[in-house]
């Protein structure tokens, strides 16, 4: 019997830290041995679900992957729902209706996890074939839907921060559904439990891997992105969710302080942001370019409030980079601490003032660099796929 992984998005094309680590982890455990089967959707994008892969099987280096169309979502209602929740939580039907309108629903999908088999592809394909079921991350229908038909071999994988929806009823449920847990940090254990009260569920900080990175040339990162003379760098989605509105504002405050460091931000850019011209941006970066800002850059900021795992930082400790933590992410705080690897800010005034310390101290960003490539190498896919394992013999 193998694996399966439900998942909102999956593909290499998708731009996401939870879809990129699901992939990353279903690739590393089929690299073990594992025969990992991942049900998703057609989608790219988090927000429309429109249709961007084809329907139907395909087989991603090893890993068979079953894409499935979507309802339409409602993206406006959902974004209405949530703050009325927000304010005013605890009632189940409009907790449902926001599942629903945020979406993705696949009815195809949840045919093939259930009984009745798979209605599209026309062959069964059940739930109870699988040692395990691993839902990734409770925020969205996927799993929200998923869960109650795999519950008896189900696993959350919740990738939670403090957030409303962590408060819903409907989360709950589903995180109390699940026969283990799958958590990325120590943190974000500590925060499921509290919410959902899950204490006695099986439970193991799996965490992740890194991947080998190519190695980084500063001079062609200088020389094809025309990038400051010295920098701190932002790698990720570049969204007002993920902190980068504040972050603008912080880093213009420290720049008309007379901060010597430019801003450059690496990464596909969400609609209606506004960005100043003094701000670097590059778009959608490949692997190689990244691994090349990470040897330009001085600083790597994180900015998120919201973080389960920052796989970000673990990425800038590998190529010796000290980070700038937002402190209010619990897990970027205790990464930080655990790392040696970086310094946390609690606002603009202290943002500014860990930046010029980090700008003026060439020896403390080696030392940090230092001990973050250290904390770094311990995480590797071996020892995590390893502890999946293990949370999967809970359930299995």
């Amino acid at each position: 019997m193998s694996l399966a992984f439900v998942v909102q998005r999956y593909g290499a094309e998708v731009a996401g830290g939870a879809e990129a680590l699901c992939r990353d982890t279903a690739r590393a455990l089929v690299r073990a041995g594992e025969d990992v089967t991942v049900f998703t959707t057609t989608a790219r994008d988090y927000l429309s679900w429109e249709p961007f892969y084809p329907e139907g099987d395909w087989i991603d280096e090893g890993v068979r992957v079953r894409r499935f169309a979507v309802d339409p979502p409602d993206p406006k209602r959902s974004a209405d729902l949530v703050r009325h929740l927000g304010l005013d939580p605890g009632d189940p039907a409009l907790e449902a209706e926001w599942a629903k309108a945020q979406g993705p629903v696949s009815p195809d999908m949840l045919a093939a996890l259930s009984e009745r088999g798979d209605r599209h592809h026309g062959r069964p394909e059940r739930s109870n074939s699988y040692r395990a079921v691993a839902c990734w991350t409770y925020l969205y229908a996927t799993s929200q839907l998923a869960m109650p038909i795999v519950r008896e071999r189900g696993i959350l994988v919740p990738l939670a921060h403090e957030e409303p929806m962590l408060r819903f009823t409907l989360t709950r449920g589903v995180m109390r559904m699940a026969k283990a847990l799958a958590f990325m940090t120590p943190e974000e254990r500590r925060l499921v439990e509290q919410a959902a009260g899950v204490e006695n569920t099986p439970g193991v900080v799996v965490g992740a891997g890194l991947d080998p990175s190519p190695d980084g040339d500063a001079a062609r990162a200088r020389r094809v992105r025309g990038l400051p003379p010295r920098f701190a760098l932002y790698l990720g989605r570049v969204d007002a969710s993920k902190g980068v509105d504040a972050l603008i504002r912080m880093h213009a405050a420290y720049r008309d302080a007379g901060g010597p460091l430019g801003l450059v931000l690496a990464g596909r850019e969400a609609p209606g942001l506004r960005i100043p011209r003094w701000v670097t941006t590059t778009g959608f970066i490949t692997d190689q370019e990244r691994a090349d800002l990470l040897a330009a850059a001085e600083v790597v900021v994180l900015p998120s409030p919201y973080e389960s795992l920052s796989l970000v930082a673990l990425e800038a400790w590998r190529a010796r980079r000290p980070t700038l933590g937002n402190a209010r992410a619990d897990v970027v705080a205790g990464q930080t601490a655990r790392s040696g690897g970086g310094l946390l800010y609690t606002g603009p005034d202290t943002y500014g003032r860990q930046l010029a310390r980090l700008a003026a101290s060439p020896d403390e960003r080696s030392a940090m660099g230092e001990s973050g490539s250290a904390f770094a190498r311990e995480w590797t896919w071996d020892a995590c796929v390893e502890r999946w394992q293990e949370v999967i013999r809970a359930v299995a």
